[in-house]
């Protein structure tokens, strides 16, 4: 319950301030825990940077286990005479199957469109595989095949509005559970920072299977016959049970509405490629007037120059060095602005002429005057994404 809140306030509109408010609140306890209690050396640090597994993520887990143990022990002993707790359970499991669902729908869209692994990148196709780290060789993996990811997606995607339905919620379950264990198995085996969270929505597939797994064994072990479910009502009155099927289908539309305009609406961004869009080797660069030769240790020299995001230009050196620029491209004037990213003051103006095959560069850059040529490179020209795919092959392709 503490790692699904504030699901579901979050998902009305002028409720999802619960979304900051909760971190919010973490964030001033998380670090006294680890100064005060842990007695961490370094201070923990409160940003976002795209892991799910910093050490303030552990404390926090630690935290909310804690708050969890605690509470569980308190019931137990005031209410230890209670009797059973069906109708709480029944609430439980729809909770926890609405926030799987809503999370898989989420990530297959991802999946779908693509944007969670997206197309290879210039500097990827460039990299030796021995430069890559883990996380990198399976994003490339997952990234080159469009079907795949469409293949990944569409089973998250169902089995996520599969769980919206009582009736369908064993079968979604079915469909999520080896998609989880894979996603788990991916980021532990090869070091995707996102360990803790995809490991909570294989244990919240489990739990949704737990009540059936009796079922399911005599079924698929013991080849045994099973009694059906008896779907009991909770809603004595018919007033009642129309408006909980009202919010339930309010809710899945309003999840299906704000994944499906959040994943829309970056993919039609990414669409975008900018005016400049390709990879340019250098087969000439000039330094002050003197030709600089390829020589693989020399930093300044560029082996390559890509213009893949926007308002980005990237360069390569001789030395394996890779750096990027804030980029303004005029057409007009045919010239590039580039900015420094820590030091907005530093401003170089280079001059462009493009052709179909070729780009070349002038001006200063750096207190030096440059000149380079460039010779236009495709993705048909990398083995990797040219191979494609073939029905027929007398002898394995393995390069």
């Amino acid at each position: 319950m503490l790692l699904i809140f504030p699901f579901p306030l979050d998902v009305f509109p002028k409720f999802d301030f619960f979304e900051k408010l909760v971190p919010n609140i973490y964030q001033y306890i998380v670090p006294w825990i680890g100064e005060h209690i842990l007695k961490l050396e370094e201070p923990i640090t409160v940003f976002e940077n795209g892991s799910g597994d910093k050490t303030y993520d552990y404390v926090l887990l630690l935290f909310i286990l804690s708050i969890a143990l605690l509470g569980a022990i308190l019931w137990s002993f005031l209410l230890k005479n209670a009797n059973g707790y069906a109708k709480l359970n029944y609430w439980f499991l729809v909770l926890v199957r609405y926030s799987l669902g809503s999370t898989m729908i989420y990530y297959g869209l991802f999946k779908i469109m693509p944007l969670q692994f997206g197309e290879i990148a210039f500097w990827r196709m460039l990299q030796p595989y021995g430069d890559s780290s883990p996380m990198g060789l399976a994003w490339t993996f997952l990234g080159y095949s469009k079907g795949y990811n469409l293949f990944m997606g569409l089973a998250e995607f169902i089995g996520g509005i599969l769980l919206f339905h009582r009736r369908t919620t064993l079968l979604g379950s079915l469909i999520l559970l080896p998609v989880t264990a894979n996603i788990v198995a991916i980021n532990f085996f090869y070091d995707v920072p996102v360990k803790l969270f995809s490991s909570q929505l294989l244990l919240m597939a489990i739990i949704i299977i737990v009540p059936d797994i009796k079922r399911l064994w005599n079924v698929i072990v013991f080849n045994k016959a099973t009694k059906k479910i008896e779907f009991e009502n909770y809603f004595k009155s018919r007033k009642w049970a129309i408006r909980a099927t009202i919010l339930k289908w309010a809710i899945v539309i309003l999840i299906l509405f704000n994944s499906i305009s959040y994943t829309t609406g970056i993919y039609s961004k990414n669409i975008d490629k900018p005016e400049l869009y390709g990879l340019y080797e250098v087969n000439l660069f000039k330094r002050n007037r003197d030709t600089v030769p390829p020589i693989l240790n020399n930093e300044k020299r560029w082996r390559h120059v890509f213009f893949e995001y926007p308002n980005t230009t990237q360069f390569s050196t001789m030395a394996k060095g890779r750096y990027g620029l804030r980029t303004e491209v005029d057409t007009l004037k045919k010239q590039i602005k580039l900015t420094e990213y820590n030091d907005t003051t530093a401003v170089y103006i280079l001059k462009y002429k493009r052709t179909d095959s070729t780009l070349n560069l002038s001006g200063v850059f750096r207190k030096d005057t440059i000149f380079c040529e460039t010779k236009r490179l495709d993705k048909k020209d990398f083995r990797l994404t040219s191979r494609g795919f073939n029905w027929v092959n007398e002898y394995p392709y393995n390069r």
